[in-house]
């Protein structure tokens, strides 16, 4: 059986090189006698109808699986009717966030969608491969939801989270078709050392997700084995413009044995010297002796959730328990090591007010954030978070074309308007982004200016939304990545 696997992106965002997806195509292709192929439309938003049904043409699939992302719902739908529309007998699957988040959503509102899979998709999409094949019955399929040839929904036993992922094969990027242009944005490929992560924050997903799906939620891989996968992508890439390891675990140093495991085996395999990595934490899972071996084993950034600079909003409704001296002497440690701090806030939350808005930005200052990015509050469905909204007394305005965390505002709070929220996010941006521009021109000079202009020639040329190709620019072009 033959399947491919959309990346439904129209969104202009270069960053979304899913690692999922990868994981998954290059799970079916070296551990199944199945193939797949993935279809990414993030640098075909001009054209996207004609690359699927071309794409289709080429690669013949039985089924198509769509990645769902709640942001990008809308998307998934105009492909999954365009698709059906031109290839009627191909079925299609969903997977994703949203059907781990909302399987009542994914299965009962999205049309010709046969089945969706709940939580990790690798055994669960063979086992369905391999009875479409057989033609078979799909009940019985643990993690599998389906509809019946008369539309009633079988809810098969739910599948527990995998285990061992270790077992799981290194994800081959070859995969992704413009992977070069992925280069040219980012300089950087993406890895995973655990899944999960343990902490209630009422805005995530993870909490969901652990509810809806059984076995334990936060999974680790050996430490040395992940420095030996980031050593092979190393190689397999760094000619083709990887500089810099991002890894995407939700909270990275969580366990400060595994920590020193994993830096031991990165400076002896000799990554230290060559490749630079970034990582996601909270301020409350690194500590002095974590940041000194992050440090030696050269992380050059670290990405942390502020959320927001009022202590009552971040501890109260985000249940987010630091207060902010903890954050100031945490990133006080962290510049003194030489590591920049990456600071993600959210405005407009539930209960926000001017005032704590305007503490947010106090706070960013305050710490002297190397890269602050400002989100607009999304009440993800099914979070504590999204409930919160309507019972401090907000609304919830509806979605329409909202499809960024970086963009429109659809929350009203009992003080708050969308647009006051868009405002003073395009206000703390103007600042922020004056400021980091006399820091990159004062080193940079004349380079900044002619780096400026090809980095957003080619976001033009390539129809990546315009705000996403200044914005990466700032943070991922050229020399700007390390700075």
């Amino acid at each position: 059986m033959k399947v491919s696997i959309v990346n439904p992106n129209l969104s202009g965002d270069v960053s979304i090189l899913d690692i999922g997806i990868t994981y998954l195509c290059t799970f079916i292709n070296q551990k199944t006698r199945h193939k797949a192929n993935i279809i990414d439309f993030t640098f075909h938003r001009r054209n996207w109808e004609n690359h699927l049904i071309n794409q289709l043409e080429k690669q013949k699939p039985d089924v198509l699986g769509i990645s769902a992302t709640f942001l990008y719902m809308p998307y998934c739908r105009k492909i999954i009717l365009s698709a059906k529309e031109k290839f009627p007998s191909m079925k299609v699957i969903m997977g994703g966030w949203h059907c781990s988040i909302d399987p009542e959503d994914s299965i009962n509102n999205y049309p010709f969608v046969e089945a969706i899979v709940i939580g990790d998709g690798e055994f669960a999409l063979t086992e369905y491969l391999d009875r479409i094949e057989r033609d078979e019955s799909l009940e019985g399929v643990k993690g599998l939801w389906l509809k019946d040839r008369e539309g009633h929904i079988i809810r098969n036993e739910k599948r527990p989270f995998i285990q061992d992922i270790d077992a799981l094969p290194i994800p081959n990027y070859d995969h992704w078709e413009d992977l070069d242009k992925y280069f040219f944005y980012n300089q950087m490929l993406y890895f995973m050392g655990n899944r999960g992560c343990p902490f209630p924050c009422t805005f995530c997903s993870e909490s969901v997700i652990k509810g809806n799906v059984p076995g334990p939620h936060l999974r680790f891989r050996n430490p040395r084995l992940f420095a030996e996968e980031v050593k092979a992508q190393f190689d397999k890439y760094k000619s083709r413009g990887l500089r810099i390891a991002h890894f995407f675990d939700p909270v990275f140093p969580h366990y400060k044995d595994w920590v020193k495991e994993f830096v031991h085996e990165y400076i002896r395999l000799g990554l230290a010297k060559e490749l630079p990595f970034s990582c996601f934490s909270r301020i409350d899972t690194i500590d002095q002796e974590r940041i000194e071996w992050l440090a030696s084993a050269n992380c050059k950034i670290i990405r942390i959730g502020i959320e927001a600079g009022n202590e009552y909003i971040r501890k109260q409704i985000y249940k987010k328990n630091i207060s902010n001296e903890k954050y100031a002497e945490v990133i006080q440690l962290l510049h003194k090591h030489g590591i920049r701090v990456t600071g993600f806030t959210m405005l407009g939350g539930p209960g926000e007010t001017k005032k704590t808005l305007e503490d947010t930005l106090s706070l960013v200052k305050q710490l002297e954030i190397d890269r602050p990015i400002f989100f607009t509050y999304r009440p993800l469905p099914k979070t504590r978070g999204a409930e919160m909204v309507s019972e401090i007394g907000g609304q919830i305005l509806g979605w329409g074309h909202i499809d960024s965390y970086h963009r429109q505002s659809n929350i009203s709070t009992p003080y708050l308007k969308p647009k006051d929220i868009l405002f003073f996010r395009y206000k703390c941006l103007i600042y922020f982004t004056l400021e980091r521009t006399l820091k990159l021109v004062k080193k940079q000079k004349i380079r900044f200016f002619a780096n400026f202009l090809k980095y957003v020639f080619h976001g033009i040329k390539d129809g990546v939304g315009l705000e996403y190709a200044i914005g990466y620019f700032y943070v991922c072009a050229g020399d700007n990545l390390l700075e």
